[in-house]
């Protein structure tokens, strides 16, 4: 009734534009934006720094972290896909975009994990290897950096996305690769800090 009643109030000179028949079914692909986290992680407690490599050695005089071979650190953002948990079945892919803005004068090697409740993990983000960050730039004699940015896509195909459901927390890890600071430098180390911005697209295909 709904549809001759439509048709009825159309404009005779529309009519040549409504179908013959309707459709059996219709198919709609949106894609779906919304951000996942962001974090800013130093060489600090909260981004699981050991900050007993700050102190001075005695002989030196410089930080212990100055004689390390590689110098990690990692932090956590929350992850939660049970708002969509119930449309998995339309799910097409996920593409994550992963931003890091790297403050530190020195390149990273950074890779994700999508954590479970039991802290274990249930994927990483970069399987091809990790994402490299160039090293930042100085400015100002070492006060302020020029931060390096780094972009990169990550999709994430139907079979990875169900076992996502279990993730509750993405673990972001960098290692500074063989730190040779200039020794200028060093006492501004533990002010800097790299930034991550992880956002996502939902691929989605629902038949009506």
């Amino acid at each position: 009734m709904l549809v001759l009643t439509l048709l009825l109030a159309t404009p005779r000179g529309c009519l040549k534009d409504a179908p013959e028949t309707m459709p059996g079914t219709f198919e709609w692909d949106p894609g779906v934006a919304f951000p996942v986290g962001d974090a800013s992680f130093g060489m600090n407690i909260e981004s699981g720094f050991d900050t007993l490599l700050l102190r001075l050695d005695s002989l030196t005089g410089w930080p212990e972290w100055v004689d390390e071979v590689e110098i990690t650190i990692q932090g956590t953002m929350d992850f939660d896909l049970s708002a969509i948990s119930e449309n998995l079945d339309h799910l097409n892919s996920i593409l994550f975009r992963v931003n890091i803005s790297n403050g530190f004068p020195d390149r990273m090697r950074t890779q994700a994990y999508f954590m479970n409740q039991g802290n274990n993990p249930v994927d990483s983000f970069f399987t091809d290897g990790p994402m490299m960050v160039p090293a930042g730039s100085v400015q100002g004699g070492g006060g302020t950096i020029l931060p390096a940015y780094k972009q990169q896509d990550v999709l994430f195909e139907k079979e990875r996305i169900e076992p996502l459901q279990d993730a509750a927390e993405i673990l972001m890890r960098a290692t500074i690769l063989n730190p040779d600071p200039d020794t200028a430098l060093i006492p501004y180390y533990p002010s800097y800090h790299f930034d991550v911005q992880i956002g996502a697209i939902i691929d989605v295909h629902i038949r009506f």
